[in-house]
């Protein structure tokens, strides 16, 4: 396991009640594999960056689209903190559960939220093949606790993808500007970058709307501005599909199942 993820996150697959993926990026919308049950999660320590390179879906070889990874919290307040220009999140413990969760207010601001999905028993290895090619421009699996806001105890154990900060497709962070440029002007095989972020941030805000994502709400302004600027057309995300997750919300930890697979 590499150092940019707190060890004590850690846990085996083996460990799991079932198999579990956690989607904290284009996972939470763009879903091209079976499953029997999702559910609105978040894991705890980590921090959502549009800091990973993207070569083969946002972006190309020569010039690379911006997506999320996920960066340990004991590694981004020793090594990052300090050159990253995501606001700090208001501290307000009523309002972010740290006082009921009993733990430091840090761990309890730095929930990532995202999308939970149990996969059909009979086809775990053909969706993790999936998986593992979708994700592999510099992306690793892992495992970590995913948890509700109904308890400060996990409810599974979940796969996720991470690209860590030694991962040959790192680019690290950048200021509010740069990182709106980049990701208003790169496209690849997979689309518009813009598109990519636009579709998360509208997702995220469905998903955590009581817990904001800052660093996605800092540069989401600056990317619609900057878009207008260049005249880059702005296509906002599928109603349908925000209200889909909405109703995902509104079921809590029971989430909704399904039988539909997809090809």
């Amino acid at each position: 396991m590499a150092s940019s993820i707190q060890a004590s996150l850690l846990l085996p697959l083996a460990e799991q009640q079932g198999t579990w993926v956690f989607g904290y990026g284009s996972l939470i919308w763009k879903i091209d594999f079976p499953y029997e049950r999702r559910v609105v999660c978040h894991v705890r320590g980590l921090h959502r960056r549009f800091w990973q390179g993207s070569h083969d879906h946002r972006g190309t070889p020569t010039a690379p689209g911006r997506v999320v990874t996920l960066v340990g919290h004991d590694e981004y307040m020793s090594k990052w903190r300090a050159i990253d220009s995501t606001p700090a999140p208001p501290l307000d413990n009523d309002a972010f559960g740290a006082n009921s969760l009993n733990i430091d207010s840090d761990s309890a601001l730095e929930r990532c939220f995202g999308v939970a999905y149990k996969l059909p028993r009979k086809e775990v290895d053909r969706v993790l093949a999936h998986l593992d090619f979708r994700e592999k421009n510099g992306y690793s699996a892992h495992s970590v606790p995913i948890y509700t806001d109904s308890s400060n105890d996990p409810f599974a154990i979940a796969r996720v993808y991470i690209g860590n900060t030694d991962n040959v497709a790192f680019l690290g962070p950048a200021s509010v500007p740069v990182l709106a440029s980049h990701i208003v002007r790169a496209r690849g095989p997979s689309g518009r970058n813009i598109d990519y972020f636009l579709n998360l941030c509208a997702a995220v805000r469905v998903i955590s709307s009581h817990n904001p994502d800052v660093h996605l709400s800092a540069l989401e302004e600056r990317v619609r501005t900057l878009a207008v600027v260049e005249k880059v057309a702005i296509t906002e995300p599928n109603e349908d599909a925000l209200q889909n997750l909405q109703k995902l919300v509104e079921t809590g930890r029971t989430g909704l199942f399904s039988n539909r697979y997809y090809e």
